[in-house]
């Protein structure tokens, strides 16, 4: 009976450690991190940096997209931003970005700030006024 119990933890071990590496989102992230996607002047770190500003602080996190559940080479890396203005308002600012595992290459997905989503003129317009406040 012990040593049927030691076989199962040590199974349930392994499948958790298969799964672990599945989801292992760091190189991607790193990636994202590293490459200059959206200007060429800056890393998208950089970047991020930048949009958080003195007070605020940056999350990078990977997972699978639903919307390229399709394509197992797809992964989304998202630039969690918290900026807080001068007045002390929190404001959220979404970077999402892709990554294709396959070909290594990277796109900039989509801009959200306060959990709309921006089109390229007014999320440009929207993060400069914001640098303002």
């Amino acid at each position: 009976m012990r040593r049927s119990f030691l076989v199962l933890i040590g199974v349930l071990l392994v499948a958790a450690c298969g799964l672990a590496a599945c989801s292992d989102y760091t190189k991607d992230i790193e990636a994202v991190r590293q490459d200059r996607t959206v200007t060429q002047d800056q890393t998208n770190d950089a970047l991020a940096l930048q949009l958080a500003g003195a007070r605020g602080k940056v999350e990078w996190v990977g997972d699978r997209p639903e919307k390229y559940q399709d394509n197992e080479y797809i992964v989304g890396v998202t630039a969690k931003i918290e900026r807080i203005t001068r007045e002390g308002a929190k404001r959220e600012i979404e970077l999402q970005f892709i990554r294709n595992r396959q070909n290594l290459q990277i796109s900039f997905e989509q801009l959200t700030i306060d959990g709309r989503p921006q089109g390229l003129v007014g999320g440009a317009l929207n993060l400069l006024l914001m640098q303002l406040e």
